[in-house]
C-alpha cells in the first residue's frame, strides 16, 4: 500500500497540506536559486604581470547577513497569511475545486486500495464504492478551506457538520456493502489507517537498517501501533475528528502530552515480536514522523490563531 504520510502529515484537511506543500515549494524553489548562484562561474584570478599595475579589489564591508537581513514577524505572519488566502480561494475556484476532487480520487486509491481490491467489485460497484469514499475527503476539503477563516465559535460549526456528514457517508457505505462482515472489516481496516498509511516508511526503514520484517510481523506492529495510540487517546488526526482537534485549539500540545505515552505503550509491546535493532530503526522513523507532524500541526495552529470570536 503506497504511503500518503509524507504529502500530509495529518491527513486533518486538504487546508493544512495545501499550506505545507507550498511552503515546502518556496523552500526548494529558494534552494534552487542558492545552488544556481554559487555554481556560476567566477572571474578566474589574473596572473599576468599587468595584474601588478591594477587597483586592488575593493574591500567587501557588509556581510551575507546584512546583505540577506532575516524576515521579520510581521513579513512571516504575512507569508502565513497569504498562504491562508490562497487556500480559502481554492474551493471557490473551479479549477481549485477540480484540483481538489482529483486529489480526493488520488487519496482513496491510496488510502483503500487493498481493502476495495479484497471485495472483488465490478467496475461498476467499484467507481460507485470509491465515489462513496471520495466524498468524505472532499467534504473535509471543503469544510477545511472555510475553517482558515471562520471565527472560533464558526469552526465548531463546522467541525460539528463535519461529524454531520460523515454520518451520512458511514450510512451510504453500510447501505452499498450490505453485510455485516464486510462492513465489519471496512471500520476495521479504516480505523487501522494511520498506522497502515506508516508501514510503507517503516519497512524501508527496517529493509535499510538490514533488518526486514516478514508479513506477520508487519500485522502484530499495525495492531500494537493501533492500540498504542487508542490506549494514549492521541488527539484523532484523520477525518472529521481532526476537525473537532483543530477546533478545540492547543493541538500541537495536545499530541505532544500523547507522544511519549503512546512511545513507552508501543515499546513495552513490540520488545516481545521485534528484535533490537528493529525497535531502534522504529524508534528513529517515528520520530521523524512527529517532527513532520508537528510542523504541520504548528503551521495550522498559527494559520486559524489569529482569528476572534467576532472574525477580525
Amino acid at each position: 500500500m503506497k504511503n500518503i504520510h509524507a504529502i500530509g502529515l495529518v491527513a486533518a484537511s486538504v487546508a493544512v497540506t495545501f499550506a505545507i506543500e507550498e511552503s515546502r515549494m518556496s523552500s526548494l524553489r529558494q534552494n534552487a536559486k542558492t545552488v544556481a548562484t554559487s555554481a556560476a562561474p567566477k572571474p578566474a584570478a589574473t596572473t599576468s604581470a599587468a595584474s601588478t599595475d591594477e587597483p586592488a579589489a575593493p574591500v567587501r564591508t557588509k556581510s551575507r547577513a546584512e546583505l540577506n537581513p532575516a524576515k521579520t514577524a510581521a513579513e512571516s505572519e504575512s507569508a502565513d497569511e497569504s498562504i491562508a488566502k490562497t487556500a480559502r480561494k481554492m474551493w471557490d475556484n473551479p479549477a481549485g475545486k477540480s484540483m481538489m476532487n482529483q486529489g480526493a480520487k488520488m487519496a482513496v486509491a491510496m488510502m483503500y486500495e487493498d481493502f476495495i481490491d479484497g471485495l472483488h467489485l465490478n467496475k461498476e460497484e467499484g467507481d460507485y464504492f470509491k465515489n462513496l469514499l471520495g466524498k468524505e475527503i472532499t467534504d473535509q476539503q471543503e469544510l477545511g478551506m472555510k475553517m482558515m477563516s471562520a471565527s472560533p465559535d464558526e469552526r465548531k460549526t463546522l467541525a460539528e457538520e463535519m461529524k454531520k456528514r460523515g454520518a451520512d457517508s458511514e450510512a451510504e457505505i453500510k447501505k452499498f456493502l450490505n453485510n455485516d462482515e464486510d462492513i465489519k472489516a471496512f471500520n476495521d481496516y479504516k480505523n487501522h489507517l494511520p498506522e497502515r498509511q506508516q508501514l510503507d516508511g517503516i519497512r524501508g526503514a527496517m529493509t535499510g537498517g538490514g533488518v526486514p520484517m516478514d508479513a506477520t510481523t508487519e500485522a502484530k506492529l499495525v495492531d500494537a501501533m493501533y492500540r498504542a495510540r487508542t490506549d494514549a487517546k492521541a488527539p484523532d488526526l484523520s477525518g472529521p475528528g481532526a476537525m473537532d482537534e483543530l477546533a478545540k485549539g492547543n493541538i500541537v500540545e495536545s499530541y505532544e502530552k500523547s507522544w511519549e505515552a503512546q512511545q513507552t505503550a508501543l515499546r513495552n509491546e513490540t520488545s516481545t515480536f521485534l528484535n533490537p535493532a528493529q525497535q531502534n530503526a522504529l524508534a528513529d522513523y517515528q520520530k521523524q514522523m512527529k517532527e513532520m507532524q508537528l510542523m504541520g500541526l504548528k503551521m495550522a495552529e498559527k494559520m486559524m490563531s489569529g482569528k476572534k470570536d467576532d472574525g477580525k
